[in-house]
């Protein structure tokens, strides 16, 4: 195996998987730029994004004390795109209170890997930096990798393929080869075994994509026909339910309405009962004051 950096092979994996890596960083600026125009952060999560920023910083850092330069270049390019991607995602959040958490987080997460860094650099010995380095940046990484395989149960019970692509999958892979037979030619089995992880990761994220695929045309057909009944019975209960309560309020309606009629007509017979009482009163005031004025004119 070749161990001088500047060998072929050494330059051209490390060539290929800066490549690989910018186009897996660079395939997050439609997303962001969409939510620059849009001013609207929707559902999108941007921890997995502050988590990027950390991993990416411990390789540089790696890189940096044990005098692997291939290592700094991609990993300083996506520290900061993925920086700048968090930027663009507070500017056009409007929750305060989930900026302050992602800000915290980020502070916080930060905090940590540089007091480590700092800590194993100036306070370990020389000869167990690299594995104390090795150790923590090849968790960080392998965890990256792994982590959309942990959705798989949740993405099988929805029967959907969540935010799987396929063309970040196979970067995914060309990526974690080129770096892997990187750490390979270099004898570094923390660059090594890290990055072929990635290679598996994305395998395995395709053969999910495709079993997804065949499950949702066997399964999931029975499912959407009960959902579309569960739908179209809940849709009629709901038109039977404003069906009776509209023909309630018309009832309603009619009954007040026959109310209205009865208590016109009974004030109207109140009124007549009362005109037909002043006119009698009026009658008989007048037979009184014709028998008094013939009274008067008989004496």
């Amino acid at each position: 195996m070749a161990s001088d950096p500047n060998s072929p092979e050494i330059l051209t994996t490390q060539i290929l998987g800066n490549v690989f890596i910018a186009c897996i960083v660079l395939s997050n600026v439609p997303y962001f730029y969409k939510i620059e125009k849009s001013r609207d952060v929707g559902k999108f999560n941007i921890f997995p994004f502050v988590f990027m920023i950390g991993q990416a910083m411990m390789w540089v850092a790696y890189g940096t004390i044990c005098d692997i330069q291939g290592l700094v270049p991609v990993n300083a390019f996506g520290m900061l795109f993925n920086l700048a991607f968090i930027l663009i995602y507070m500017g056009a959040c409007t929750d305060i209170t989930k900026k302050r958490r992602i800000m915290l987080s980020l502070m916080i997460f930060m905090s940590i890997l540089v007091s480590f860094v700092l800590i194993v650099y100036f306070r370990a010995p020389k000869d167990l930096q690299r594995s104390i380095l090795g150790w923590l940046t090849s968790i960080l990484l392998v965890a990256f990798y792994l982590s959309p395989i942990l959705k798989f149960p949740h993405m099988f019970k929805k029967r959907t393929t969540g935010n799987l692509s396929l063309p970040l999958s196979i970067a995914s892979i060309f990526a974690g080869v080129a770096f892997g037979l990187y750490g390979v030619f270099l004898e570094d089995n923390f660059v090594l075994v890290s990055n072929f992880s990635g290679t598996f990761s994305g395998i395995i994220q395709i053969l999910f994509f495709f079993f997804m695929k065949i499950v949702k045309r066997i399964s999931p057909l029975k499912n959407d026909h009960q959902t579309n009944n569960n739908s179209t019975n809940k849709k009629d209960i709901e038109e039977a339910v404003e069906y009776n309560n509209n023909n309630n309020n018309n009832n309603n309606n009619n009954n007040n309405n026959n109310n209205n009629n009865n208590n016109n007509n009974n004030n109207n017979n109140n009124n007549n009962n009362n005109n037909n009482n002043n006119n009698t009163e009026i009658s008989q005031n007048k037979n009184q004051e014709s028998e008094t004025e013939l009274n008067t004119r008989g004496e």
